[in-house]
Protein backbone atom coordinates (compact mmCIF):
# COMPACT_ATOMS: atom_id res chain seq x y z
CA UNK A 1 0.00 0.00 0.00
CA UNK A 2 1.34 3.42 -0.95
CA UNK A 3 1.73 5.91 1.87
CA UNK A 4 1.52 9.59 0.97
CA UNK A 5 3.78 12.14 2.66
CA UNK A 6 1.38 14.98 3.43
CA UNK A 7 3.99 16.92 5.40
CA UNK A 8 6.15 17.36 2.33
CA UNK A 9 3.34 19.15 0.54
CA UNK A 10 2.41 21.24 3.56
CA UNK A 11 5.86 22.79 3.89
CA UNK A 12 8.08 23.20 6.96
CA UNK A 13 6.82 22.33 10.41
CA UNK A 14 5.69 25.23 12.66
CA UNK A 15 8.78 24.88 14.83
CA UNK A 16 10.96 25.43 11.75
CA UNK A 17 8.84 28.37 10.63
CA UNK A 18 9.43 30.23 13.91
CA UNK A 19 13.17 29.64 13.70
CA UNK A 20 13.28 30.82 10.10
CA UNK A 21 11.26 33.89 11.00
CA UNK A 22 13.66 34.68 13.85
CA UNK A 23 16.66 34.44 11.54
CA UNK A 24 14.93 36.60 8.93
CA UNK A 25 14.10 39.32 11.46
CA UNK A 26 17.65 39.32 12.80
CA UNK A 27 19.29 39.42 9.37
CA UNK A 28 16.78 41.98 8.10
CA UNK A 29 17.25 44.26 11.09
CA UNK A 30 13.53 44.42 11.84
CA UNK A 31 12.52 47.37 14.04
CA UNK A 32 8.84 46.42 14.33
CA UNK A 33 8.03 46.09 18.04
CA UNK A 34 4.74 44.27 17.51
CA UNK A 35 6.34 41.69 15.23
CA UNK A 36 9.13 41.07 17.71
CA UNK A 37 6.70 40.79 20.62
CA UNK A 38 4.59 38.27 18.73
CA UNK A 39 7.63 36.23 17.74
CA UNK A 40 9.04 36.20 21.29
CA UNK A 41 5.71 34.87 22.56
CA UNK A 42 5.68 32.08 19.97
CA UNK A 43 9.29 31.13 20.67
CA UNK A 44 8.62 30.91 24.41
CA UNK A 45 5.88 28.39 23.67
CA UNK A 46 7.60 26.44 20.91
CA UNK A 47 11.17 26.40 22.25
CA UNK A 48 10.28 26.27 25.94
CA UNK A 49 13.37 24.24 26.88
CA UNK A 50 15.73 25.36 24.10
CA UNK A 51 18.02 27.79 25.91
CA UNK A 52 20.08 28.70 22.84
CA UNK A 53 17.05 29.78 20.83
CA UNK A 54 15.49 31.62 23.75
CA UNK A 55 18.74 33.50 24.40
CA UNK A 56 19.15 34.36 20.72
CA UNK A 57 15.60 35.70 20.53
CA UNK A 58 15.76 37.79 23.71
CA UNK A 59 19.29 39.09 23.05
CA UNK A 60 18.27 40.22 19.57
CA UNK A 61 15.04 41.78 20.75
CA UNK A 62 16.50 43.59 23.77
CA UNK A 63 19.39 45.02 21.76
CA UNK A 64 16.72 46.95 19.85
CA UNK A 65 14.20 47.56 22.63
CA UNK A 66 16.12 47.70 25.94
CA UNK A 67 13.37 49.72 27.66
CA UNK A 68 10.90 46.81 27.62
CA UNK A 69 11.61 45.84 31.22
CA UNK A 70 9.02 43.05 31.26
CA UNK A 71 11.06 41.21 28.62
CA UNK A 72 14.21 41.50 30.71
CA UNK A 73 12.18 39.88 33.49
CA UNK A 74 11.01 37.07 31.20
CA UNK A 75 14.55 36.48 29.99
CA UNK A 76 15.95 36.36 33.53
CA UNK A 77 13.34 33.89 34.72
CA UNK A 78 14.00 31.66 31.71
CA UNK A 79 17.68 31.65 32.66
CA UNK A 80 16.81 30.82 36.27
CA UNK A 81 14.63 27.94 35.07
CA UNK A 82 17.02 26.56 32.46
CA UNK A 83 20.30 27.27 34.31
CA UNK A 84 20.47 28.86 37.75
CA UNK A 85 19.89 32.05 39.71
CA UNK A 86 23.36 33.37 38.89
CA UNK A 87 22.54 33.43 35.19
CA UNK A 88 19.32 35.26 35.96
CA UNK A 89 21.25 37.84 37.98
CA UNK A 90 23.57 38.37 35.00
CA UNK A 91 20.54 39.22 32.86
CA UNK A 92 19.15 41.61 35.46
CA UNK A 93 22.56 43.28 35.79
CA UNK A 94 22.70 43.78 32.04
CA UNK A 95 19.22 45.24 32.24
CA UNK A 96 19.92 47.82 34.95
CA UNK A 97 23.18 48.78 33.26
CA UNK A 98 21.38 49.60 30.01
CA UNK A 99 18.23 51.02 31.65
CA UNK A 100 19.15 52.17 35.18
CA UNK A 101 16.22 54.54 35.72
CA UNK A 102 13.30 52.16 35.18
CA UNK A 103 11.15 51.68 38.28
CA UNK A 104 9.54 48.58 36.80
CA UNK A 105 12.90 46.98 36.14
CA UNK A 106 14.12 47.55 39.70
CA UNK A 107 10.86 46.17 41.09
CA UNK A 108 11.33 43.03 38.98
CA UNK A 109 14.99 42.65 39.98
CA UNK A 110 14.38 43.18 43.70
CA UNK A 111 11.38 40.84 43.66
CA UNK A 112 13.60 38.16 42.16
CA UNK A 113 16.29 38.86 44.75
CA UNK A 114 13.85 38.50 47.66
CA UNK A 115 12.85 35.05 46.42
CA UNK A 116 16.33 33.88 45.41
CA UNK A 117 19.07 35.51 47.51
CA UNK A 118 20.04 33.87 50.78
CA UNK A 119 21.72 36.83 52.47
CA UNK A 120 19.28 39.61 53.50
CA UNK A 121 22.11 42.16 53.34
CA UNK A 122 22.51 41.45 49.61
CA UNK A 123 18.80 42.06 49.09
CA UNK A 124 19.00 45.24 51.17
CA UNK A 125 21.93 46.54 49.12
CA UNK A 126 19.98 45.94 45.92
CA UNK A 127 16.95 47.83 47.21
CA UNK A 128 19.20 50.69 48.31
CA UNK A 129 20.86 50.88 44.90
CA UNK A 130 17.51 50.87 43.13
CA UNK A 131 16.10 53.61 45.37
CA UNK A 132 19.21 55.73 44.78
CA UNK A 133 18.45 55.67 41.05
CA UNK A 134 14.66 55.87 40.89
CA UNK A 135 13.79 57.33 44.30
CA UNK A 136 12.82 60.67 42.73
CA UNK A 137 10.33 59.09 40.36
CA UNK A 138 6.80 59.99 41.49
CA UNK A 139 5.77 56.39 40.87
CA UNK A 140 8.65 54.75 42.72
CA UNK A 141 6.17 53.77 45.45
CA UNK A 142 6.05 50.37 43.75
CA UNK A 143 9.67 49.85 44.80
CA UNK A 144 9.22 51.40 48.25
CA UNK A 145 6.31 49.01 48.89
CA UNK A 146 8.50 46.02 48.06
CA UNK A 147 11.30 47.37 50.24
CA UNK A 148 9.03 47.98 53.23
CA UNK A 149 7.42 44.56 52.85
CA UNK A 150 10.85 42.93 52.82
CA UNK A 151 12.07 44.74 55.95
CA UNK A 152 8.81 44.00 57.74
CA UNK A 153 9.21 40.30 56.96
CA UNK A 154 12.75 40.39 58.37
CA UNK A 155 11.52 41.97 61.63
CA UNK A 156 14.58 44.22 61.59
CA UNK A 157 12.93 47.30 63.08
CA UNK A 158 16.03 49.45 62.79
CA UNK A 159 16.14 48.97 59.03
CA UNK A 160 12.39 49.47 58.81
CA UNK A 161 12.73 52.75 60.70
CA UNK A 162 15.26 53.93 58.12
CA UNK A 163 13.02 52.96 55.22
CA UNK A 164 9.95 54.67 56.70
CA UNK A 165 11.69 58.02 57.09
CA UNK A 166 13.63 57.84 53.82
CA UNK A 167 10.38 57.32 51.92
CA UNK A 168 9.35 60.82 53.07
CA UNK A 169 12.29 62.59 51.43
CA UNK A 170 10.66 63.03 48.05
CA UNK A 171 7.04 63.15 46.88
CA UNK A 172 5.59 59.93 45.55
CA UNK A 173 2.06 58.90 44.76
CA UNK A 174 1.83 57.23 48.19
CA UNK A 175 3.60 59.96 50.18
CA UNK A 176 0.64 60.54 52.51
CA UNK A 177 0.15 56.83 53.08
CA UNK A 178 3.82 56.52 53.98
CA UNK A 179 3.48 59.39 56.44
CA UNK A 180 0.61 57.61 58.17
CA UNK A 181 2.77 54.49 58.42
CA UNK A 182 5.59 56.61 59.82
CA UNK A 183 3.37 58.13 62.53
CA UNK A 184 2.04 54.71 63.58
CA UNK A 185 5.58 53.40 63.73
CA UNK A 186 6.67 56.31 65.94
CA UNK A 187 3.72 55.70 68.26
CA UNK A 188 4.74 52.07 68.64
CA UNK A 189 8.31 53.12 69.41
CA UNK A 190 7.11 55.60 72.01
CA UNK A 191 5.13 52.90 73.76
CA UNK A 192 8.19 50.69 73.88
CA UNK A 193 10.45 53.24 75.58
CA UNK A 194 10.41 53.72 79.35
CA UNK A 195 8.94 57.13 80.21
CA UNK A 196 11.16 59.77 81.70
CA UNK A 197 9.94 62.24 84.26
CA UNK A 198 7.70 64.94 82.85
CA UNK A 199 10.28 67.65 83.65
CA UNK A 200 13.06 65.83 81.80
CA UNK A 201 10.84 65.23 78.81
CA UNK A 202 9.78 68.87 78.62
CA UNK A 203 13.41 70.01 78.63
CA UNK A 204 14.28 67.67 75.74
CA UNK A 205 11.22 68.67 73.74
CA UNK A 206 12.12 72.35 74.25
CA UNK A 207 15.63 71.64 72.91
CA UNK A 208 14.21 69.93 69.84
CA UNK A 209 11.59 72.58 69.11
CA UNK A 210 14.22 75.33 69.31
CA UNK A 211 16.50 73.51 66.86
CA UNK A 212 16.11 73.16 63.13
CA UNK A 213 16.06 69.42 62.65
CA UNK A 214 17.60 68.68 59.26
CA UNK A 215 18.72 65.09 59.19
CA UNK A 216 21.08 63.70 56.59
CA UNK A 217 21.03 60.02 55.72
CA UNK A 218 23.99 59.43 58.03
CA UNK A 219 22.33 61.34 60.88
CA UNK A 220 19.12 59.37 60.46
CA UNK A 221 21.09 56.14 60.72
CA UNK A 222 22.73 57.34 63.94
CA UNK A 223 19.39 58.43 65.39
CA UNK A 224 17.93 54.99 64.66
CA UNK A 225 20.89 53.34 66.38
CA UNK A 226 20.36 55.57 69.41
CA UNK A 227 16.68 54.63 69.54
CA UNK A 228 17.73 50.99 69.79
CA UNK A 229 20.29 51.65 72.55
CA UNK A 230 18.98 49.73 75.60
CA UNK A 231 21.46 51.27 78.03
CA UNK A 232 20.08 54.80 78.30
CA UNK A 233 16.38 55.63 78.08
CA UNK A 234 17.20 59.33 78.01
CA UNK A 235 19.27 58.89 74.84
CA UNK A 236 16.57 56.71 73.31
CA UNK A 237 13.82 59.22 73.98
CA UNK A 238 15.81 62.15 72.63
CA UNK A 239 16.70 60.14 69.52
CA UNK A 240 13.06 59.16 69.06
CA UNK A 241 11.93 62.76 69.06
CA UNK A 242 14.70 63.71 66.65
CA UNK A 243 13.47 60.92 64.42
CA UNK A 244 9.90 62.14 64.75
CA UNK A 245 10.67 65.81 64.13
CA UNK A 246 13.03 64.99 61.29
CA UNK A 247 10.43 62.82 59.58
CA UNK A 248 7.77 65.50 59.99
CA UNK A 249 10.05 68.08 58.42
CA UNK A 250 10.86 65.82 55.46
CA UNK A 251 7.16 65.20 54.95
CA UNK A 252 6.30 68.91 55.00
CA UNK A 253 8.98 69.69 52.42
CA UNK A 254 7.86 66.79 50.25
CA UNK A 255 4.26 68.07 50.41
CA UNK A 256 5.35 71.52 49.27
CA UNK A 257 7.19 70.00 46.35
CA UNK A 258 4.27 67.74 45.50
CA UNK A 259 2.02 70.78 45.15
CA UNK A 260 4.37 72.10 42.47
CA UNK A 261 4.58 68.92 40.41
CA UNK A 262 1.13 67.40 40.87
CA UNK A 263 -0.29 68.88 37.66
CA UNK A 264 2.66 67.61 35.62
CA UNK A 265 2.42 64.14 37.10
CA UNK A 266 -1.33 63.90 36.61
CA UNK A 267 -0.91 64.59 32.88
CA UNK A 268 1.57 61.75 32.32
CA UNK A 269 -0.54 58.98 30.86
CA UNK A 270 2.24 56.64 29.72
CA UNK A 271 5.10 55.81 32.07
CA UNK A 272 6.58 53.01 30.01
CA UNK A 273 8.11 52.54 26.56
CA UNK A 274 5.78 51.93 23.63
CA UNK A 275 6.24 52.33 19.89
CA UNK A 276 2.89 54.06 19.33
CA UNK A 277 3.03 57.88 19.29
CA UNK A 278 2.21 60.03 22.29
CA UNK A 279 -0.45 62.69 21.84
CA UNK A 280 0.55 66.34 21.57
CA UNK A 281 -0.78 67.23 25.02
CA UNK A 282 1.44 64.67 26.69
CA UNK A 283 4.48 65.79 24.72
CA UNK A 284 3.81 69.39 25.73
CA UNK A 285 3.40 68.32 29.34
CA UNK A 286 6.84 66.71 29.28
CA UNK A 287 8.38 69.87 27.83
CA UNK A 288 6.65 71.99 30.48
CA UNK A 289 7.80 69.63 33.23
CA UNK A 290 11.39 69.81 31.98
CA UNK A 291 11.15 73.61 31.79
CA UNK A 292 10.17 73.56 35.45
CA UNK A 293 12.90 71.18 36.58
CA UNK A 294 15.64 73.09 34.78
CA UNK A 295 14.84 76.10 36.96
CA UNK A 296 15.24 74.12 40.19
CA UNK A 297 18.56 73.90 41.97
CA UNK A 298 18.70 70.11 41.88
CA UNK A 299 20.87 68.61 39.15
CA UNK A 300 20.26 65.05 40.36
CA UNK A 301 16.50 65.48 40.12
CA UNK A 302 16.80 67.05 36.66
CA UNK A 303 18.98 64.17 35.46
CA UNK A 304 16.51 61.58 36.69
CA UNK A 305 13.47 63.38 35.31
CA UNK A 306 15.12 63.58 31.90
CA UNK A 307 15.94 59.88 32.02
CA UNK A 308 12.41 59.10 33.12
CA UNK A 309 11.07 61.22 30.25
CA UNK A 310 13.26 59.33 27.79
CA UNK A 311 11.59 56.05 28.72
CA UNK A 312 8.23 57.34 27.50
CA UNK A 313 9.64 59.61 24.78
CA UNK A 314 12.55 57.49 23.54
CA UNK A 315 11.38 57.73 19.93
CA UNK A 316 11.35 61.55 19.92
CA UNK A 317 14.75 63.04 18.96
CA UNK A 318 13.74 66.46 20.30
CA UNK A 319 13.97 65.17 23.88
CA UNK A 320 17.37 63.55 23.34
CA UNK A 321 18.70 66.79 21.85
CA UNK A 322 17.25 68.83 24.69
CA UNK A 323 18.82 66.48 27.23
CA UNK A 324 22.24 66.76 25.59
CA UNK A 325 22.08 70.56 25.50
CA UNK A 326 21.07 70.70 29.17
CA UNK A 327 23.79 68.30 30.27
CA UNK A 328 26.42 70.24 28.33
CA UNK A 329 25.43 73.52 29.99
CA UNK A 330 25.72 71.85 33.41
CA UNK A 331 29.11 70.29 32.75
CA UNK A 332 27.75 66.79 32.27
CA UNK A 333 29.55 65.94 29.04
CA UNK A 334 29.89 62.23 29.81
CA UNK A 335 26.14 62.04 30.38
CA UNK A 336 25.54 63.95 27.15
CA UNK A 337 27.76 61.53 25.23
CA UNK A 338 25.99 58.54 26.78
CA UNK A 339 22.65 59.98 25.72
CA UNK A 340 23.86 60.53 22.16
CA UNK A 341 25.20 57.00 21.97
CA UNK A 342 21.83 55.56 22.96
CA UNK A 343 19.92 57.86 20.64
CA UNK A 344 22.05 57.28 17.54
CA UNK A 345 22.67 53.56 18.00
CA UNK A 346 19.35 52.35 19.39
CA UNK A 347 16.33 54.60 19.70
CA UNK A 348 16.65 57.05 16.79
CA UNK A 349 19.32 55.43 14.68
CA UNK A 350 17.22 55.74 11.51
CA UNK A 351 16.35 59.39 12.11
CA UNK A 352 18.76 61.70 10.21
CA UNK A 353 17.98 64.64 12.49
CA UNK A 354 19.68 63.12 15.54
CA UNK A 355 22.80 62.26 13.54
CA UNK A 356 23.06 65.80 12.17
CA UNK A 357 22.65 67.13 15.70
CA UNK A 358 25.37 64.80 16.96
CA UNK A 359 27.74 65.96 14.24
CA UNK A 360 27.18 69.60 15.19
CA UNK A 361 27.69 68.78 18.86
CA UNK A 362 30.94 66.89 18.22
CA UNK A 363 32.28 69.80 16.18
CA UNK A 364 31.35 72.27 18.92
CA UNK A 365 33.26 70.32 21.56
CA UNK A 366 36.35 70.22 19.34
CA UNK A 367 36.17 66.72 17.88
CA UNK A 368 36.06 67.10 14.06
CA UNK A 369 36.81 63.42 13.43
CA UNK A 370 33.94 62.50 15.73
CA UNK A 371 31.74 64.97 13.87
CA UNK A 372 32.58 63.43 10.49
CA UNK A 373 31.86 59.96 11.85
CA UNK A 374 28.54 61.14 13.28
CA UNK A 375 27.08 62.39 10.02
CA UNK A 376 24.51 60.02 8.56
CA UNK A 377 25.33 58.49 5.19
CA UNK A 378 24.36 60.69 2.25
CA UNK A 379 21.21 58.87 1.15
CA UNK A 380 19.18 60.71 -1.41
CA UNK A 381 15.95 58.95 -0.44
CA UNK A 382 15.93 60.96 2.80
CA UNK A 383 14.42 63.89 0.87
CA UNK A 384 14.99 67.19 2.68
CA UNK A 385 17.63 65.66 4.95
CA UNK A 386 19.70 64.82 1.90
CA UNK A 387 20.31 68.50 1.16
CA UNK A 388 20.69 69.38 4.83
CA UNK A 389 23.21 66.59 5.28
CA UNK A 390 25.23 67.80 2.29
CA UNK A 391 25.21 71.47 3.32
CA UNK A 392 26.05 70.69 6.96
CA UNK A 393 28.99 68.52 5.93
CA UNK A 394 30.31 71.09 3.46
CA UNK A 395 29.88 74.02 5.85
CA UNK A 396 31.72 72.17 8.59
CA UNK A 397 34.66 71.43 6.31
CA UNK A 398 34.75 75.09 5.31
CA UNK A 399 34.79 76.16 8.97
CA UNK A 400 37.66 73.76 9.54
CA UNK A 401 39.55 75.28 6.60
CA UNK A 402 39.12 72.26 4.31
CA UNK A 403 37.72 74.20 1.36
CA UNK A 404 38.58 71.59 -1.25
CA UNK A 405 36.78 68.91 0.77
CA UNK A 406 33.75 71.20 1.10
CA UNK A 407 33.51 71.60 -2.68
CA UNK A 408 34.00 67.87 -3.22
CA UNK A 409 30.99 67.15 -1.02
CA UNK A 410 28.73 69.26 -3.24
CA UNK A 411 30.14 67.80 -6.43
CA UNK A 412 29.58 64.23 -5.22
CA UNK A 413 26.06 65.10 -4.11
CA UNK A 414 25.22 66.67 -7.48
CA UNK A 415 26.57 63.62 -9.27
CA UNK A 416 24.48 61.36 -7.04
CA UNK A 417 21.32 63.38 -7.68
CA UNK A 418 21.88 63.18 -11.44
CA UNK A 419 22.56 59.45 -11.38
CA UNK A 420 19.50 58.79 -9.22
CA UNK A 421 17.41 61.17 -11.36
CA UNK A 422 16.46 63.24 -8.33
CA UNK A 423 16.39 66.41 -10.39
CA UNK A 424 14.24 68.27 -7.86
CA UNK A 425 17.29 68.43 -5.57
CA UNK A 426 19.62 69.95 -8.13
CA UNK A 427 18.56 73.64 -8.05
CA UNK A 428 19.06 73.90 -4.29
CA UNK A 429 22.37 72.04 -4.43
CA UNK A 430 23.70 74.28 -7.19
CA UNK A 431 22.58 77.47 -5.42
CA UNK A 432 24.23 76.46 -2.14
CA UNK A 433 27.32 75.29 -4.00
CA UNK A 434 27.85 78.49 -5.98
CA UNK A 435 27.43 80.59 -2.82
CA UNK A 436 29.98 78.44 -1.02
CA UNK A 437 32.32 78.68 -4.01
CA UNK A 438 32.04 82.46 -4.07
CA UNK A 439 32.62 82.66 -0.32
CA UNK A 440 35.72 80.46 -0.55
CA UNK A 441 37.31 81.95 -3.67
CA UNK A 442 35.88 85.49 -3.68
CA UNK A 443 35.66 84.89 -7.43
CA UNK A 444 32.51 85.82 -9.35
CA UNK A 445 33.77 83.78 -12.28
CA UNK A 446 34.07 80.62 -10.17
CA UNK A 447 30.54 81.11 -8.85
CA UNK A 448 29.26 81.70 -12.41
CA UNK A 449 30.81 78.46 -13.57
CA UNK A 450 28.81 76.54 -10.97
CA UNK A 451 25.53 78.16 -12.03
CA UNK A 452 26.29 77.65 -15.71
CA UNK A 453 26.85 73.96 -15.07
CA UNK A 454 23.51 73.84 -13.29
CA UNK A 455 21.67 75.57 -16.15
CA UNK A 456 23.16 73.12 -18.61
CA UNK A 457 21.77 70.23 -16.56
CA UNK A 458 18.35 71.80 -15.83
CA UNK A 459 17.85 74.51 -18.45
CA UNK A 460 14.26 75.30 -17.45
CA UNK A 461 15.09 76.15 -13.83
CA UNK A 462 13.93 79.69 -13.05
CA UNK A 463 15.78 79.78 -9.71
CA UNK A 464 19.17 79.46 -11.34
CA UNK A 465 18.48 82.34 -13.74
CA UNK A 466 17.39 84.51 -10.84
CA UNK A 467 20.70 83.81 -9.15
CA UNK A 468 22.51 84.65 -12.35
CA UNK A 469 20.95 88.10 -12.08
CA UNK A 470 22.08 88.35 -8.47
CA UNK A 471 25.72 87.91 -9.39
CA UNK A 472 25.22 90.18 -12.40
CA UNK A 473 26.02 87.65 -15.12
CA UNK A 474 25.29 89.02 -18.62
CA UNK A 475 23.22 86.47 -20.48
CA UNK A 476 24.08 88.03 -23.83
CA UNK A 477 27.35 89.51 -24.96
CA UNK A 478 30.92 88.52 -25.33
CA UNK A 479 30.89 85.56 -22.98
CA UNK A 480 27.54 83.77 -23.09
CA UNK A 481 24.66 83.54 -25.54
CA UNK A 482 21.30 81.94 -24.95
CA UNK A 483 19.81 79.93 -27.77
CA UNK A 484 16.12 79.48 -26.99
CA UNK A 485 15.60 77.37 -30.04
CA UNK A 486 18.17 74.86 -28.88
CA UNK A 487 17.12 75.33 -25.25
CA UNK A 488 20.72 75.58 -24.10
CA UNK A 489 23.35 77.98 -22.86
CA UNK A 490 26.33 78.30 -25.18
CA UNK A 491 29.77 79.59 -24.23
Amino acid sequence: MEVQNHNAAEGPLPIEVHHERLNEMISGGSEDLDSWTSLISEIEKTYHDDRNTICLAFDSFLSKFPLCHWNWKKYAYHEARLCDAEKAVEIFERAVESTPFSVGLWVDYCTFAVSSFEDPSDIRRLFTKGISLVGKDYFCHFLWDKYMSFEFSQEQWGFLALVYVQALRFPTKKLHKYYENFKKFVTNLEEGILHLSDDSREVQLKELSDATVVLSSGEIAQVVRDIQDPSDDSVRLKALYKYKYGGNQLYQKACQLENKIRSFESNIQRRYFQATPLDNNELKNWHDYLDFIEKQDDFDWALKLYERCLISCANYPEFWMRYVDFMETKGGRELAMFALERATKVFSKNVPEIHLFTARYMEQIGDPDGARASFPPIIIDWDSYFIQNVTNRANMEKRLGNCSAACDIYERAIKMAVEEEKFQCLPTLYIFYYRLKHMITASVEAARDVIIDGIKRIPDCKLLYEDLDIIDLPLQGAYYTWSRGENSLQV
